[in-house]
Formats: structure tokens, sequence, C-alpha cells
């Protein structure tokens, strides 16, 4: 067979950043200093008063040498779809090479290792819902620093220098930081920031409005490109005291609701989440007994429910939606702050301790192993497309062995399969069509059209030679 002909029968056809105070320790009272002195950084909320708006060709013909049966095509997608059938040894391949069993057994191992890891996913997903947050204490320190309020001038200096005349300023600070459990024998590697518990904070200067008439209202509310920060800070002129009120809303995860005055004497809640406000909805439910004994979807209201519904019957799947005009914004903390001036550091008397919830400690850790890290995940896909590599080593090994095996067996059968092959394949590239050579041997196969072009075109090639 010479080097130009068609392949061998078997042959596969070819496929912006805040900035962190430097020493924060510098103004904040000893006394409010955590053991390690890691103190709060600050952010200006000036800098974040405006909010942020969130940001067919045709192909060329395929030539004759690019085309492919039906079935191949087929069996190239099939394979470019599941390419985890790219690392399955062919069948009796045992015969040939006696460690594959050792592999096979290994992808059995492998798949019994998957099942076993994608289950303890799912249940700790599921106790992940379970976990409660953990209560912990935010720390708020109240502060401000007085600048060029009282110059000391020369009598013999030049009294309009560029020193003497700059404005008498101050700057308040608000700033939080999360206390450590008391059991705790380390800080906390990387806690929270003070602003991943604020959702907005407002504060209000009372000044006199006829030589302040503006900016005495500046507002913070937080955005998804923002970075947490430590703290805050106001910076203003002026030379005189300024009581500042401070409104600070917390953003609670899930969200949480105040609930109006008739519904949080009923049920003895305050604020808290939808879920928790209706699960205790039918808990009294349930204490009253006011189920109706008939139809157990249908709930009868007594005089304190028929109050605040307004309703004397209603079903359990109405509770969400009645309950729903009795939910309000939780209340903001509001503290009171004198910014002073007559000192270049001021300090407020007391810290503020307010409640806030962090994700359990548990829920973080699930989270941590529940995902594969990215070089764990890249060298486990350059093993895949290595086994992948070898695997398809092993099947075109196999194919030329089977080949040439069956040559070796029985010559002259297996060049007239052969042949055979590729007649198929010749007839698929000439678009189906064949000559049957029993049509041959009758006068009426000569009388077709096709046999006058057939002569045509070979006498045309031959006078052209």
């Amino acid at each position: 067979m010479s080097g130009g002909g068609p392949p061998p029968f078997g042959t596969p056809i070819p496929r912006a950043g805040l900035a962190q105070m430097q020493n924060p320790s510098a103004y904040i009272p000893s006394q409010y200093m955590s053991p390690a002195g890691v103190g709060p950084g600050l952010v200006n909320p000036q800098v974040h008063l405006q909010r942020q708006v969130p940001v067919g060709n045709m192909a060329p013909a395929p030539t004759p040498g690019q085309l492919k049966r039906p079935g191949d095509l087929a069996t190239a997608a099939r394979t470019k779809r599941k390419k985890p059938a790219e690392r399955v040894l062919p069948k009796q391949i045992d015969a040939y090479i006696p460690e594959s069993r050792i592999y096979t057994e290994l992808q059995e191992f492998e798949k019994r290792l998957d099942a076993t890891i994608s289950r303890k996913k799912l249940d700790m997903r599921e106790q992940k819902t379970q976990l409660k947050p953990t209560k912990r204490v935010m720390r708020i320190f109240l502060s401000n620093i007085s600048s060029d309020q009282y110059a000391d001038v020369d009598e013999d200096a030049n009294v309009f220098s560029l020193d003497s005349m700059r404005a008498p300023s101050w700057t308040l600070r608000i700033e939080g930081r999360l206390l450590d459990f008391d059991h705790a024998r380390k800080p906390q590697a990387n806690p929270p920031k003070f602003s991943s518990f604020v959702r907005s904070v407002v504060v209000e200067l009372q000044r006199n409005q006829s030589l302040y008439p503006d900016n005495n209202i500046i507002e913070w509310h937080k955005s998804e490109r923002m970075d947490d920060c430590d703290g805050f800070e106001i910076k203003r002129k002026g030379d005189t005291d300024v009581t500042a009120k401070i409104l600070i809303y917390l953003d609670h995860k899930p969200e949480k609701f105040k609930l109006s005055p008739p519904l949080a004497k009923l049920l003895d809640i305050h604020t808290d989440t939808a879920a928790s406000v209706t699960n205790a909805v039918w808990q009294y439910v349930k204490a009253q007994k006011l189920q109706d004994p008939d139809d157990k979807s249908h709930i009868n209201c007594d005089e304190a429910l028929r109050n605040i519904f307004g309703l004397a019957r209603i079903t359990f799947a109405q509770i969400s939606e009645l309950l729903r005009p009795h939910f309000a914004p939780p209340d903001p903390i509001v503290l009171q702050y004198t910014i002073s001036t007559d000192k270049e550091h001021q300090y407020a008397q007391y810290a503020y301790d307010i409640d806030v919830e962090t994700p359990s400690p548990v829920r973080e850790h699930f989270e941590q192993i529940s995902v594969i890290p990215p070089q764990i995940a890249k060298d486990i896909g350059m093993l895949d497309e290595k086994i992948t590599a070898l695997i398809q080593a092993i099947n075109n090994g196999k194919l030329k062995r089977d080949f040439m095996l069956a040559f070796a067996d029985d010559p002259i059968a297996f060049l007239n399969k052969w042949m055979t092959s590729q007649s198929r394949d010749l007839e698929s590239l000439l678009g189906d069509t064949h000559i049957n050579v029993d049509e041959t041997r009758r006068a009426q196969f000569f009388d077709q059209s096709v046999v006058d072009q057939a002569v045509f075109h070979h006498l045309r090639l031959r006078d052209t030679a």
C-alpha cells in the first residue's frame, strides 16, 4: 500500500480604598483600648454622600478532506459533551494490561468518595440553616479634634501671615470596635469592621443658622462598592462648642422589623425577623387553641388577633401577608455628643456598647471546608487532562494492535473488509452515489443519461491528456 492511500481500517477519523489611621491609639483613651492595642481606622462620610450607580458570520465550505460521516460527527459531539468518558479504559483491556484493574478499582473508589462528599455537603448545608447567629458587643467611641482654635500671635511678627489666617476647625470622629469573647484566648485575627454592621449614619449638627446655614445634616449610606471601615470622621469650620445628634441604623442580617404596639404587646417582641414573628404568632395560636377543629388550615381569631388583623377567621397562609402592615424599620441608635473646641483632643465621657449579631464560627468553618481551594482545583484539572491523554494513547495503541492482529490472522479477509469500508467512505464523500455491479450487466443500464455524461467527461479527459 502506498503512503498516499486511505488510512488503515479501524483508524479513527481525526477531531475606592479607605485610608486607615496611622496611629489610632493617639486619640483613643487608654481605658478604651484593647489589650492588643488595636485601634480602628476612619473614613470621611463626606466622600460617600453621593449614591453610586451600579454600573453572524458565514463559515467557509468544508473541503472534501474535512468532511466526516454523520455517525462520526455525532460521536465527536457526544465525546465533547461527556468528558468523564474520556477517562474510561477500553473494554477487555485488562487482557493486555493486567495493571488496568487497579485503575478501574480506583475509579470505583473515587465514585464512592464523591458520593460521600456530596452527601456530607448536603448535611452541612442543612446544618448551616439551623445555626443561629452569635451575639457580640460593638463598642462605639466618640471624640473630636480641634485645630487652629487658639493661635499665639507675636506682636513683632506679621499678623497677616498665612499661618495666622488659617480658619479654626474641628473634626468629629465616630469609631467602633468589636469586642472579643470573654473566654477568647487570643484576639480575633480579622474581626468584622464597624461599617459592616451599619446601614446608615446621620449626624445632625445644632449650630447657629445665621453663621452656618448649610451642611448641618451629614448622611452616610452603605453601598455594595464601598469597603468596610472602622469609623467615620466629619470635619467642619468653627470655634464654638457644637451639639451633635448621631443616628446609627444597624444593618441586620437577616432583616429585622419593629412591630406595631398591639402586636408587640401580644407577642412580647419589640424587634425581630419576619420568620420569627410568624413563628411566634403560630405558637400563640397553638397555646390558645385557636385552630379550627374541623378545618386545621383555618384559625379562629380571638379578640386580640381580631383587633390586630381585623378578621375573625384566617388561614395560616394569610399570616405573613397580614403581618406586613405591622412591620416598620427598626429604631436607630441615638447618641448625643458635645463637640468641645477648648482642647485639642476631646473624648466622650463614656463609650457605648451595642449588641450585634455575627455569623456563627461553625458556619464560617463549614463554608471554608465546602469550597475547594483554587490551587487544588487547578491541580485536579491538570491531573484529569494528563489521565485523559494517557487513556487516549491507550485507545490508539489498542486500535493499532487490533488492526495488526486482524491483518496477521487473515490477510485476504481483512483486505476485503478494509476495501469495503473505504468504499463506504468514498460513497459518503461523493454524496452517497454508487454503482451496483449487477446493474452493469444489463443493457438498460447504458441507456441512462449518466452514461452519456460519463463518456463525455472520459473522452474530454483523454483528449486533454
